[in-house]
């Protein structure tokens, strides 16, 4: 998949947002070529989105959703190590 596409679009279809920011509106019936690529989220939104998991994992686990470790843990080994289980 590649990092940045570009196309063709008509001024009609240029999202508000993106022609309010050009130095001069899109006129009518022509047509622009736009180019996306996506961007990396900032310090700030990867925080927000670790702090969201973290709320998340202790509700389930104040609300009995929570998985013993041990068990856990032994059941990866059982699944990815086999060999290994019971020595």
């Amino acid at each position: 998949m590649p990092d940045r596409v570009t196309g063709t679009v008509q001024a009609e279809d240029i999202p508000r947002e993106l022609a309010a920011a050009l130095a001069m509106h899109p006129i009518r019936g022509a047509r622009y070529r736009i180019t996306l690529e996506e961007v990396e989220a900032t310090d700030e939104e990867k925080l927000a989105t670790l702090r969201a998991a973290v709320a998340k994992g202790r509700a389930e686990f104040a609300a009995g959703l929570g998985i013993d470790g041990e068990a856990m843990f032994a059941e990866l080994r059982a699944e990815f190590f086999p060999d290994t289980v019971n020595k």
